[in-house]
């Protein structure tokens, strides 16, 4: 009996095993499958960005820039500096650290007529936590990025970013910016419009009594880079009109040359020359789009098709009361709670000659399948839009209010984050079809990663997504516990792409792409081979675009400057199956000039739905370089196609366009269900022999231990079951930017130093921000308590000692006339630098006035040979 017991459990044994090696090679066989069909999918390309990527540029076609604001990420540069700046490379995926010396933390950033990379604005020089402090000091040695302008040229890995702070700087915005309105112009020149001064969650006091300005946090006036006024600035008064949420306003360069401006509920067409401002109708159902609501907006596919007529598409944002929105130092209450809005809504301020649309009116699209804050549009090379990133609750932003703090361990952990519930899988739209049916997740699947506020997206020559950042923090946190109500989220470094549904199918590779495209001229002419085209030449021919795409400057949830423009072509089907194609320049018009303004972007061709890889040009003119500004020429009128030539012979029609979401969907699905059943068949047969054969040898059955409660989830921060704070103590800083041994933050109300507006209430903020202690309330782990307060100043008395803790990165700011005037010493901001007030708060140095056009050309004329490479580049 022993005998038989033992041959049966040895051939159970036997055949269980072979079972498994089934199994375990049918799964191997369904993985292989799986990685084969990437399309609808994201994959991590990188674990570490090095700096958390709160803003990304593409620089070419393999390289993509990555800045985030001075913090405590664990890289370090040669010199032991944090780094803030790498370069992510596209053909290895790699990563490599760069010099930033400035405090780019919520810039605004635009390519120029010339190709440089312009990134302009940013926060003060800070220390751990985010504490303010003097420039150049310890832990970080970075500087002032208020008024900082860092250009990085065509072809060179080093970022112009000088450390000084003089206003005769050549590089350096006349007026301080924090979330700055930013858009280039027709002549490769940009404009900066608004932001705050020291910023915070929303750019408002409450009451509310000065709009303008509100007594000295906000920055009305607007500006041009290379300067074209001097001295006093000038206002916009729609900053006023729009006071609070006008932070980051959507702008957009209009066929006339004015600029279409949203921001709050209001949105007007603006001659900024002339500074004449025209309104136009309210946003339906009181959507907020900009920042902190930040919905995904984007201008729709400009195409021969549509005559070039520009249409704004704004989805999702939010909907909050007057009271709820709150002020700089943070939301009116608990917001962690309020859904995003779902809407999608379009509007056409002017047709393609410039000419404002009669009786123009909002127009609703139709609604996304949930609601989104801080959703991300990209063009896509196919004429789709994808939305990527977000979340479903809440808004952009942080803070350390009682109603996103938790127990654990005996400590109370202040989540930070004003975002819960992250809308994982992607949105696409789709203009070409029917209205109510251009959203579409068919198919998709979602990401394991939460990305959150300042995450970042941005097209890739490849065709794919780049996705990266996520910080809902004042300094790196990487060791949030998971699991918790509210959710807590880490500072994330990973690198994910996604890949779009055309992504599995055979690439085009066409011959004679151009290196430059001009505002009108000959036509040129692109062929693709037989092989490619098929018996479906034909069809192939007929369903093929030419896009030129600019793919903005990504930063919390916005792709400033991003464009996409389709070319006009005919065709001819040759006899071997190939296609030669005749394809228009841009028409050759000022309104095309401001539709799509000179400098570098991508050249995509699309057949079948299948886009080429795509090749880095030049809009405009026919090499990046030379001065800026300056008059781009129009060349000769378009001429006029002759008709298509097809074929007899290549007449199938297109297989699989690459373009369907539900094909896609379907065809995966089906394929994985299959495999999978398959395998977890087998699999199960395989356990089901193992527990009879020990069974039969007297063995008991393991039982799996229970799921710690914090366990790690990737997508709800990492670290364990231990929380930890990354060390960063705030030391003390003498005679600093702040004067009297005060150092003050971009502690905004995103930190947790931001509740003395709110101090008579236990449901608010911390009674005491500095030591973090709140009568009935443990102190938060992340407080520190240094110094003393000034007594309050102006009519704010409520705010304990007059301070603005808001914000994204947020500064320190008291209403009083030395704060802004021209008293110099360390009283004074800076040593006595000055912002662009009205004359009774201070006086303009004449300094200022020295800070002319001419001498920014000086740097326009050279620019390569003016600026030494100084830091470390990459390598």
């Amino acid at each position: 009996m022993t005998k038989q017991r033992s041959t049966s459990s040895r051939r159970s044994s036997s055949l269980a095993a072979k079972v498994m090696t089934f199994a375990t090679a049918a799964l191997a066989l369904s993985s292989h499958a799986s990685a084969a069909n990437k399309a609808g999918t994201f994959e991590i390309v990188n674990t570490n960005s090095l700096a958390s990527a709160m803003m990304l540029g593409v620089i070419d076609e393999d390289t993509v820039f990555i800045l985030d604001k001075a913090e405590n990420n664990s890289a370090r540069l040669a010199d032991g500096r944090p780094v803030w700046g790498s370069y992510y490379k596209l053909s290895d995926n790699s990563v490599t650290g760069t010099a930033v010396q400035t405090n780019t933390f919520c810039a605004a950033g635009a390519t120029m007529g010339n190709g440089s990379w312009l990134v302009a604005g940013g926060n003060q020089a800070v220390g751990y936590g985010g504490a303010s402090q003097a420039q150049n000091l310890n832990p970080y040695q970075d500087y002032d990025g208020t008024r900082a302008i860092r250009l990085l040229e065509p072809g060179s890995d080093t970022w112009i970013d000088s450390p000084s702070t003089s206003i005769t700087q050549v590089n350096m915005l006349q007026s301080a910016r924090w979330y700055p309105g930013i858009e280039t112009l027709e002549d490769g020149s940009v404009i900066f419009i608004g932001g705050a001064v020291s910023g915070g969650y929303i750019n408002r006091n409450t009451p509310t009594t000065d709009t303008l300005y509100q007594n000295g946090g906000a920055n009305p006036t607007y500006e041009y880079f290379p300067a074209k006024t001097v001295g006093n600035l000038p206002i916009s008064q729609f900053m006023s009109k729009t006071n609070g949420l006008n932070m980051y306003a959507h702008t957009y360069l209009m066929p006339s040359g004015k600029i279409f401006m949203q921001a709050n509920t209001s949105a007007i067409l603006w001659d900024h020359y002339n500074n004449i401002e025209t309104t136009l109708p309210e946003m339906p159902g009181g959507v907020v789009r900009v920042y902190p609501a930040s919905g995904a907006v984007a201008m729709l596919p400009l195409t021969p098709q549509n005559s070039y007529t520009p249409t704004v598409l704004f989805c999702g944002g939010s909907v909050m009361s007057d009271t709820f929105w709150g002020n700089y130092s943070g939301p009116g209450g608990n917001i962690l709670g309020v859904t995003a809005s779902a809407d999608c809504s379009s509007i056409t301020p002017e047709d393609h000659q410039g000419n404002q649309t009669p009786n123009m009116q909002y127009v609703q699209e139709e609604t996304l399948p949930q609601g989104r804050s801080m959703g991300q549009f990209i063009h896509l090379p196919d004429g789709t839009m994808v939305i990527v990133n977000g979340a479903n609750k809440g808004t952009a932003g942080y803070t350390n209010a009682t109603y996103n703090t938790i127990q654990y361990q005996g400590q109370t952990v202040v989540t930070e984050g004003l975002s819960q519930d992250p809308t994982y899988v992607p949105v696409l739209y789709d203009p070409s079809k029917p209205k109510g049916q251009r959203l579409s997740n068919t198919g998709f699947q979602p990401s394991t990663i939460a990305r959150l506020y300042h995450s970042t997206a941005v097209l890739l020559s490849d065709g794919s997504v780049m996705i990266a950042g996520s910080n809902p923090h004042q300094d790196v946190s990487l060791n949030m516990p998971t699991g918790t109500t509210p959710q807590a989220f880490n500072t994330t470094y990973e690198i994910e792409k996604w890949y779009p549904p055309y992504w599995d199918q055979p690439r085009p590779y066409p011959q004679g792409m151009p290196s430059s495209v001009l505002y009108g001229g000959n036509p040129f002419n692109i062929t693709v081979n037989g092989t490619f085209m098929g018996d479906s030449a034909n069809a192939k021919a007929a369903n093929t675009k030419f896009a030129i795409i600019r793919t903005g400057f990504s930063t919390h949830a916005m792709n400033m400057g991003q464009r996409a423009v389709y070319l006009d072509y005919t065709y001819t089907v040759n006899e071997d199956a190939s296609v030669t194609y005749m394809v228009n320049p841009l028409p050759n018009t000022i309104a095309m000039n401001r539709l799509l303004v000179p400098g570098p972007a991508y050249f995509f061709v699309t057949v079948g739905g299948v886009p080429s890889y795509g090749k880095m040009i030049s809009v405009g003119t026919a090499a990046l370089g030379g001065v800026v500004p300056t008059q781009y020429n129009l060349g000769s009128a378009l001429v006029s196609l002759p008709a298509a030539v097809n074929s007899t012979k290549f007449t199938a029609s297109i297989s699989r366009a690459g373009s369907s979401t539900s094909e896609f969907g379907l065809g995966k699905i089906i394929g994985i269900a299959v495999a999978g059943a398959a395998v977890l068949a087998l699999i199960a047969l395989g356990c089901c022999l193992w527990r009879r054969k020990g069974k039969r040898n007297g063995e008991k059955a393991a039982t799996g231990g229970a799921a710690a409660p914090w366990s790690n989830t990737r997508d709800l921060g990492s670290g364990g079951p231990e929380y930890k704070r990354v060390e960063t103590p705030v030391g003390s800083v003498a005679g600093g930017r702040f004067a009297g041994a005060r150092m003050d933050s971009s502690n905004t109300f995103e930190s947790y130093r931001m509740s003395d507006q709110i101090s008579e209430s236990k449901d608010g903020y911390y009674d005491h921000s500095r030591s973090g202690s709140r009568a009935g309330y443990a102190p938060s782990p992340l407080a520190y308590d240094q110094y003393g307060r000034a007594s309050a100043q102006g009519s704010y008395q409520q705010q304990g000692w007059g301070e603005y803790h808001a914000g994204d990165a947020g500064a320190y700011y008291e209403d009083n006339p030395q704060r802004y005037g021209s008293g110099g010493g360390s009283a004074g901001r800076g040593g006595g630098r000055s912002y662009d007030y009205p004359p009774e708060q201070q006086q303009h140095y004449s300094q200022q006035q020295q800070y002319s056009q001419q001498s920014q050309r000086q740097y326009y004329d050279s620019p390569r040979h003016q600026h030494s490479g100084s830091y470390s580049s990459r390598r």
